[in-house]
């Protein structure tokens, strides 16, 4: 059973979409709940939740690029042993 780097790069998309979709959620749930009390919502610092949001997806982002190049040269490797 083979899977080629499209499928891999679906299955990393899906999975970079999951982590977006959780810290939107997670923003807007805090944003929510501080909005509740409002000692909370004077401290809620919305700019470092997104800076937070940001750092996340450029790591796992990184992690994604990393991961793929790593595959290409692995399946480069066998394709090269296999026409040997």
């Amino acid at each position: 059973m083979t899977i080629d780097t499209e499928q891999y790069a679906q299955f990393f998309q899906q999975g970079q979409d999951a982590v977006r979709t959780t810290v939107e959620t997670w923003t807007n749930t805090v944003k929510a709940a501080a909005g509740q009390f409002p000692v909370l919502a004077s401290t809620f610092d919305a700019e470092a939740a997104i800076d937070q949001y940001y750092d996340l997806n450029e790591k796992v982002l990184e992690a994604q690029r990393d991961f793929v190049k790593r595959l290409v040269a692995s399946g480069a490797a066998v394709a090269a042993t296999v026409k040997a």
